[in-house]
């Protein structure tokens, strides 16, 4: 059966208060992505031994470092190098915190994906190569701002790249708000079966007044997340599902989206994060059927 967790900073960059929250609602883990302002790579050894002293007062385990890799221009190379540091320090970080999954991306889309395919494959070479050596598994996941979306493409690019240190974070929510509309599940699920990691749930539908997908309660959207969550338990996965809320009372916009960080994003994340986490139980009973 798979274990819960929430990503920290969806609820408050007060890694205190997220814990507190997370507990209380019968969590297993966090995922770390911003910690009291701070990106989870930049956390000094003195900010890491209070952070793992906060959960471990909580019983909560750190379920991956949701780390901004490769959030990136293709095309700067000094942009690249940078994001290889961060990967390392992610590294480093995580296995501070008992963890060997920090997450990944495929650079920002700004073209057609088969433009520069196999460029993203060469260049995930050389993280390969740090995760081996320090024993960590490179956690991809599909965004819709980047050139891996889908679910199916994630499973080509997998395959393709064709290393055990590279797995599948999925994310139905995001292979939904692709410009595709992935059926994501089962479609983009069934394509990424036996390679997944991780997984984030989060919700989406279509706002009547603009007709433009927002991010909305878990299960109150278009997304099949009971049945989702239901395949899970049925194919036997273990690793940690993370609930990555989005939603806000008040919707952020696309570039904060993009980009989350500070206290701009979590404002309201208290609120939205418990909504989520009430119908989440609701969920599970549903998908347990």
């Amino acid at each position: 059966m798979y274990r819960r967790a929430v990503i920290s900073d969806e609820i408050s960059q007060d890694l205190e208060v997220a814990a507190a929250m997370a507990r209380d609602y019968g969590l297993d883990a966090v995922e770390l992505r911003n910690v009291w302002g701070a990106r989870a790579d930049e956390l000094d050894e003195a900010a890491v031994g209070r952070a793992s002293e906060i959960l471990a007062a909580h019983g909560l385990a750190v379920a991956a470092i949701a780390a901004p890799f490769l959030k990136a221009s293709i095309d700067d190379t000094a942009e690249y190098r940078e994001h290889i540091r961060i990967f390392g320090r992610a590294c480093r970080v995580a296995r501070a915190f008992g963890t060997d999954l920090v997450r990944a991306f495929t650079f920002w889309k700004d073209r057609p994906l088969e433009e520069i395919y196999g460029r993203i494959v060469e260049l995930f070479a050389e993280p390969i190569r740090i995760a081996e050596g320090e024993g960590v598994t490179i956690a991809v996941e599909n965004e819709a701002s980047t050139f891996i979306a889908t679910g199916e493409q994630l499973a080509r690019f997998l395959a393709d790249v064709g290393s055990p240190r590279v797995k599948a974070l999925w994310d139905p929510g995001n292979a939904y708000y692709d410009e595709l509309h992935e059926q994501a599940y089962p479609v983009g699920y069934d394509a990424l079966r036996g390679k997944i990691a991780h997984v984030h749930v989060k919700d989406c539908a279509v706002n009547p007044e603009t007709g433009r997908l927002e991010w909305v309660v878990l299960g109150k959207g278009e997304l099949d997340i009971a049945g989702q969550l239901r395949a899970l338990d049925e194919d036997g996965y273990e690793g940690y599902v993370s609930l990555e809320t989005h939603y806000r009372p008040k919707q952020l916009s696309e570039e904060v989206l993009r980009s989350p960080s500070g206290q701009v994003f979590s404002e309201l994340g208290a609120q939205a994060t418990a909504e989520c986490l009430e119908n989440w139980e609701v969920l599970r009973v549903s998908s347990s059927r």
